[in-house]
């Protein structure tokens, strides 16, 4: 059977509706196939390279540099906070280490570096943020900001040892006639060239430190109240008097860094510890400490610091302090004795509980083959350790009132080694330097140190 014959205009109209459909799946194939625009045809959901994606990868990013920003400044505030903890403020329980006085000096040392640094990242990861993003972060950084600046004044502006203990603004000396100190008193005494002079103690453990001389040479009278301990060094090293300001404690001891070198030194041993003089040591020069009314009995013609007006109130806080007896034993990293006396034989140190020598008033030992007399004065004020060989002979002593009788000869002797009256008139123990501090400085720069047997004493 034959076809009827389709006529000619309908023909042109279905192959124009044909191209037209063939030319559309053609795009539709292409568009879907194209990077970026890929859609999951079962599931419906956007994948990789949508624009949808690309705004969440954006997102993240930001979050991410938001983040790093608040640990940048986080940062920041925490390495300011470490270096001034490092030497002022330090738990006790840290200043046992040694490598405390390793931190403090590096933080010291570098945290100018640091400090560039942080500010340098911080800018950068905040201009690396969209504008939008910027003011968000921007009331978090002001906080952090000002929390850095309040750690920056309390470490560099008020809890550090050159504004906590400022410098002496009045040195003036007078004599016996004229002095204001109360007899009573505790003085660091130094007799050196023909001259005598005494220092308060109580204005020493506020200021740690006063520059002086003795018969025209330079001296460095320093204490720290950390360890209870009073020094005298020869400030002259080199050819050259030292200036020093004090930087904080550092493993219970104060250190003080020198205006030359910046070198750091250490109060308890007077040696350069960290620094360009790591190293040197000053001079320990022979000192004594004891209360005033004995000084001067000694030394009659002494001269005495008088205390600066300026620090009144503080030097008052101080004589409290010192009278205060250790209850907490605990604080001081032994159990007992909380205070000792403590000297050098060769080398050997030995330390006497300040409680039972008070107790005893006098006692007699041998360090390193070398006999040895510890007494207190008649109030317990004042201790003293002597060497009790005189003109090659061992002399054995015991209290009488106002002082002491040996037992070989009869002769009497005061508190401050002198015969006074018998055989050996005119003769004098020699004195050894002896050290009034906390146990815990003792044993921390003489770990091996041995302790005189109180309970066990002339058995």
């Amino acid at each position: 059977m034959r076809m009827p014959r389709v006529p000619a205009r309908q023909r042109r109209r279905c192959f124009a509706i044909m191209l037209s459909a063939r030319s559309t799946a053609r795009h539709a194939i292409t568009t879907s196939r194209a990077p970026g625009n890929w859609n999951n045809s079962w599931t419906g959901r956007a994948t990789r390279g949508t624009p949808a994606r690309r705004s969440e990868q954006k997102g993240l990013g930001e979050k991410d540099m938001t983040g790093y920003f608040f640990i940048v400044c986080l940062g920041a505030v925490l390495t300011d906070l470490i270096k001034g903890l490092s030497a002022n403020g330090t738990p006790p329980v840290l200043q046992r280490f040694s490598w405390q006085m390793d931190l403090a000096h590096f933080m010291w040392s570098n945290i100018l570096f640091f400090r560039i640094a942080f500010v340098v990242a911080i800018a950068w990861i905040f201009f690396q943020l969209p504008v939008d993003a910027r003011m968000g972060v921007l009331p978090g950084g002001i906080v952090l900001g000002a929390l850095w600046g309040f750690v920056y004044w309390v470490f560099n502006r008020y809890w550090i040892g050159r504004f906590k203990f400022l410098p002496i603004t009045q040195k003036r000396f007078e004599g016996a006639a004229s002095n204001k100190v109360g007899m009573k008193e505790q003085v660091l005494g130094i007799s050196h060239g023909g001259q005598h002079k005494a220092f308060p103690v109580n204005m020493l453990y506020y200021h740690h430190q006063i520059a002086d001389e003795v018969g025209g040479h330079p001296i460095w009278p320093t204490y720290c109240g950390l360890c209870n301990s009073g020094r005298i060094y020869d400030r002259l090293v080199d050819g050259k008097a030292l200036e020093f300001t004090l930087v904080g404690a550092v493993n219970y001891n104060a250190t003080f860094r020198d205006h030359t070198t910046g070198s750091w030194w250490r109060q308890e041993v007077g040696d350069a510890i960290k620094g360009p003089m790591k190293g040197h040591a000053m001079e320990d020069m022979p000192c004594e400490q004891m209360s005033l009314e004995s000084w001067l009995a000694k030394y009659p013609d002494s001269l005495v610091l008088q205390y600066d007006p300026t620090f009144q109130k503080q030097y008052a806080i101080r004589t409290a302090l010192l009278n205060y007896e250790v209850s907490l034993p605990g604080w001081h990293m032994q159990a007992s004795p909380p205070l000792v006396v403590g000297v050098e034989v060769n080398d050997v140190a030995r330390a006497y509980d300040w409680d039972q020598l008070v107790k005893h008033r006098l006692v007699e030992d041998e360090v390193e083959g070398t006999p040895l007399l510890a007494v207190t004065d008649e109030d317990g004020d004042s201790a003293f350790v002597y060497e009790r060989t005189v003109d090659g002979a061992v002399l054995t002593f015991e209290r009488v009132k106002g002082g002491m009788k040996d037992g070989e000869t009869g002769s009497s002797w005061d508190w401050f080694g002198r015969c006074t009256k018998g055989k050996l008139k005119g003769k004098t123990l020699t004195l050894l330097q002896g050290y009034k501090q906390y146990v815990r400085a003792w044993v921390t720069f003489h770990p091996d140190a041995t302790f005189y047997d109180f309970q066990n004493a002339g058995k």
